[in-house]
């Protein structure tokens, strides 16, 4: 049997318990880095970097 350890509480919730206040700007603005932090990922280069670590090689 699986215990269940999801947390009954959303995330603006536990972010308020913390003292921290959550806003629909700030929402929006973490939401933007995010995709901004995403946008600039290269994974090709990331998979090579990996490959050359696999191999000894880095």
């Amino acid at each position: 049997m699986e215990q269940d350890t999801r947390s009954k509480l959303s995330l603006d919730e536990i972010h308020t318990r913390m003292g921290m206040d959550v806003t629909a700007e700030g929402k929006a603005r973490a939401r933007l880095r995010l995709q901004e932090s995403a946008e600039a990922r290269d994974h090709d280069a990331r998979a090579a970097f990996i490959a050359r670590l696999r191999a000894g090689q880095a």
